[in-house]
């Protein structure tokens, strides 16, 4: 039976965007790494309220917040966290920035938020998914 240590790294691309003929991997942003997120930059956490937010209308409150939210998200989400990553993130075209912010929302969470978000509802760690 597989175990833990079975599951591949975060590091392993889950899914790839091209962006000027580069396969950019997406790897997700780790719970640590949203927490950071969420601490420089408050405002993200209105869209993750309510779990039951469909991705489309969740990627669009988060290119709302403008380009240093973006940028932040599309470093840390393609394995890259830091400002020479963020710097380049700021450089690309709006349409890049969505559809690598799309990207790297499908590689966190996969089967969308509210499971998330019930569970820690369930927990008492969030308020219930509306």
């Amino acid at each position: 039976m597989p175990g833990l240590i079975d599951i591949p790294p975060r590091g392993a691309v889950i899914t790839s965007v091209e962006v000027r003929g580069v396969a950019i991997g997406c790897v997700g942003v780790s719970g640590r790494q949203l927490w950071d997120l969420v601490r420089r930059f408050p405002e993200i956490r209105a869209v993750f309220s309510g779990g039951e937010t469909a991705r489309a209308e969740a990627i669009g409150r988060l290119l709302e917040l403008g380009d240093d939210v973006i940028a932040a998200i599309i470093a840390a989400g393609t394995g890259a966290p830091g400002e020479a990553a963020e710097s380049a993130a700021k450089d690309l075209t709006l349409d890049e920035q969505a559809r690598l912010v799309e990207g790297v929302w499908r590689a966190t969470f996969p089967e969308g938020l509210a499971p998330l978000v019930r569970m820690l509802s369930a927990l008492g760690l969030a308020d219930s998914a509306q």
